[in-house]
């Protein structure tokens, strides 16, 4: 066992009041980031690189620490001025598209050949990234109050989930003593980074607090392993994330997962013909008072219920889940909606757009829905409708989803109201930190919002994306996503 608070107890006297933390203000230094989510089987485009990417990309090239001195943004500069040298660029005060381009792909190769994966228990409510070509994860233990996970190979890794101390009332003390024989150390009001060098090893810390506990994790390397790959020990302290309020006396079920392939063709709206040159102004958006719309995309209408009884045919999964099914118009284009109360429904955030209200239909039948709560980012958006909805469906948990199990699904492809098709669940994955579900069962343009339903008629996942560069890979993103109980957290 890694004795993160044991094997330390003098105090040490290094200052560490002017460092700031990357790892640590994870929450605005990495929020906006957008390649780095992915694999890329190409250079990405210079218009989906955010702040985030670039200030990630120089942790992985090894030209910004995680800790350092001064404002965030003049490291960053300081970083990407350095990496232009190193590469005969003349120093800018603003990288131009193609060194974005250039230095991005340069820290994705880097990411890849260490075979980047991350390290998922939803239900301890933890999530670490770690090189997969270097080291395995073993079966997690219990020891004490602590909860671990570790891994081992050319590099050592360890998470560990503590109940009690410490945790943001106590984290000081444990500071005090995991930092006594640091190389550095760096502390902020939710958690500390510490680093040491032992002979030819180094190692890294990273130590996030909660109310009732703390998550940690450590990593340690060769100084030759290192040299090689600079950015280590930045993308594993940043990866560190609390889904929810960790519990390390919940059965920990521990799930390795890849990065998910960037897509090559989201499922965009069904767009109206382009207008004439004097009609090229877009319409404007009604709108409604910003507070009463949520940011988190989330319902609390939603009902979730387990599976049970024999399969329907596809015609009865129809009759029994079309009518919770709803085709949602703007000024702009279409897509679809499914209620999951008398009032409520859920859809994709690229539906609606900045839209406020919106039109929901069904057959003749017109209305109109306000959005309630809205997180794009996740591309999650629940609507209430005017008037009550006859039809609702249950929502199907997540964990009870199996691979390989018949799925439906029941939207507006190409503005073609209810149409129905069939396949399997075909994988679970997470993609853009959100739970999905990949199928077979065919997905258009414009069935964003959509229904993904089981052979029972519960809902499954909302319909969101495909990839054009293959076949039948098509993506729901779980509607279990939308319980309002479930929110997750960064580390902060």
């Amino acid at each position: 066992m890694p004795a993160l608070f044991a094997r330390l107890r003098a105090v040490c006297c290094l200052a560490a009041a002017s460092l700031t933390v990357l790892a640590l203000a994870g929450s605005t230094a990495f929020a906006q980031q957008n390649v780095f989510q992915y694999r890329w089987n190409s250079k990405p485009p210079a218009d989906e690189i955010l702040p985030g990417d670039v200030r990630m990309a120089l942790v992985w090239t090894g030209h910004l620490d995680a800790v350092y001195r001064g404002e965030l943004d003049a490291a960053v500069r300081k970083a990407a001025q350095a990496w232009q040298k190193s590469k005969g660029h003349p120093p800018t005060d603003k990288l131009p598209d193609d060194q974005k381009v250039e230095l991005v792909s340069e820290a994705l190769k880097e990411r890849d050949e260490v075979g980047w994966s991350v390290l998922r228990d939803s239900a301890v409510g933890v999530t670490v990234g770690f090189p997969a070509k270097l080291m395995t994860f073993g079966a997690p233990r219990t020891e004490g109050n602590i909860l671990w996970y570790h891994g081992g190979g050319e590099v050592t890794q360890s998470l560990g989930v503590h109940l009690g101390r410490p945790s943001c009332s106590t984290l000081e003390g444990a500071y005090q003593r995991v930092a006594a024989r640091a190389t550095f150390r760096a502390r902020q009001d939710n958690g500390f980074v510490a680093f040491f060098k032992r002979g030819e090893t180094q190692s890294y810390i990273n130590v996030a607090c909660h109310a009732t506990g703390s998550v940690s994790t450590e990593m340690t390397a060769s100084v030759d392993v290192l040299a090689k790959h600079r950015g280590l020990f930045g993308a594993m302290s940043i990866s560190l994330r609390m889904l929810h309020t960790p519990d390390p006396t919940i059965r920990p079920r521990p799930k390795v997962e890849d990065l998910p392939l960037a897509p090559t063709g989201f499922d965009d709206q069904d767009v109206p013909p382009k207008p004439q040159a004097r009609d090229k102004a877009r319409p404007k958006p009604k709108t409604t008072t910003t507070s009463a719309v949520d940011l988190r995309g989330k319902s609390d209408a939603l009902r979730l219920e387990t599976r049970d009884g024999e399969d329907l045919r596809a015609d009865e999964v129809f009759e029994k889940a079309a009518g919770a099914v709803y085709k949602v118009k703007t000024d702009r284009g279409l897509g679809s909606a499914v209620a999951i109360s008398d009032s409520e429904l859920l859809t994709n955030c690229h539906v609606v757009e900045d839209f406020d209200e919106v039109k929901i239909m069904r057959a003749k039948d017109e209305q109109t829905a306000k959005v309630i709560s809205k997180n794009a980012d996740a591309d999650r958006c629940v609507l209430r409708a005017t008037a009550k909805l006859a039809k609702w469906v249950s929502v199907r948990p997540y964990e009870d989803i199996k691979v390989g199990e018949r799925a439906v699904t029941i939207g507006t492809p190409q503005g073609l109201e209810l149409t129905v098709a069939e396949g399997i669940v075909s994988s679970k994955r997470v993609f853009n930190q959100s739970r999905v579900i990949q199928t077979s069962a065919p997905i258009s343009q414009g069935s964003s919002g959509g229904g993904l339903f089981d052979a029972r008629g519960h809902l499954l996942g909302i319909t969101t994306f495909y990839f054009k560069a293959g076949q039948n890979l098509n993506f729901a993103l779980a509607a279990e996503e939308f319980a309002q109980e479930r929110e997750e957290t960064a580390v902060r």
